[in-house]
């Protein structure tokens, strides 16, 4: 990505001039609620939105933590919450992702009348499937995990596409076709009974969370399509931290140094 010299002044502007706290700075955190508040589309369907969440390492010894907001009918990607931490001293990771989980749902996004929360959605891997336990059985999270879908994302069956003709399939239908109240139940019952003639538990999870989902958002319209419905937005972003991250592979970083980078980026990315 090239930017013009006005480019440069207006992102080293936003970069200078963001309002952060002595907390900010000190925990390597920043959450992005008030820049998302103001971008808020007319229509309110364009609006509609997912969380989703990831713990991308950054090198041997940092991490970032990633919460977005994502349109489920809009290209829309905002950073609503970004950290850098230093993967030894996160003891309790999982449980520290669902305090800010809850944080981010009951507390931040709240805030942002203009969007509507359709559901939560991560990467099917150990450490998520653990934050999703927690958060399901604990007596202050629990109410919140009833009332959002939370879905995981598994890549096993993204990668599985290539070699697999029924994913295929699925993924092309549920995924990329036009679901209405007309075709619902026979789209996902079809995928539905291959899982279970297949034996394939992936399949099977895949299509129950979406069937759920695509339900749901044909109470607000007439015709959903669930292809923005993906980590696919987060997966880029992560793509251009890695790559300007190579310009620093042989040099010593600090957490400081890293938090900084990736808050520039945000800037630079409009993100």
């Amino acid at each position: 990505m090239e930017l013009t010299a006005e480019d440069q002044e207006r992102c080293n502007a936003l970069f200078k001039n963001e309002p952060l706290e002595s907390k900010h700075i000190m925990n390597k955190y920043v959450k992005r609620t008030a820049q998302i508040m103001k971008r808020a589309r007319p229509d309110p369907v364009d609006n509609e939105c997912f969380l989703c969440f990831d713990i991308y390492p950054l090198n041997f010894k940092y991490s970032t933590v990633l919460c977005c907001l994502c349109g489920v009918m809009h290209q829309f990607y905002y950073v609503l919450y970004m950290n850098v931490i230093e993967d030894t001293k996160m003891e309790h990771l999982s449980q520290f992702m669902c305090d800010l989980l809850a944080n981010l749902i009951s507390a931040e996004i709240p805030l942002l009348t203009s969007f509507k929360l359709k559901f939560v959605l991560c990467r099917d891997n150990p450490i998520n499937k653990n934050v999703l336990k927690i958060f399901s059985e604990s007596e202050i999270t629990s109410k919140i995990y009833t009332t959002y879908p939370f879905i995981r994302e598994t890549n096993v069956l993204r990668q599985s596409q290539i070699h697999n003709p029924y994913v295929q399939l699925a993924w092309l239908e549920i995924m990329q076709g036009n679901i209405q109240q007309s075709n619902i139940n026979e789209i996902f019952q079809k995928h539905r009974d291959v899982a279970n003639a297949k034996e394939d538990p992936v399949l099977k999870l895949f299509v129950e969370d979406f069937h759920n989902l695509a339900k749901d958002l044909l109470q607000s319209r007439f015709l959903v399509n669930l292809r923005l419905c993906t980590m696919e937005r987060l997966d880029l972003f992560e793509q251009v931290i890695r790559a300007h991250l190579k310009t620093y592979k042989d040099r010593a970083t600090t957490r400081l140094f890293l938090f900084e980078l990736l808050r520039a980026l945000l800037h630079i990315y409009d993100l």
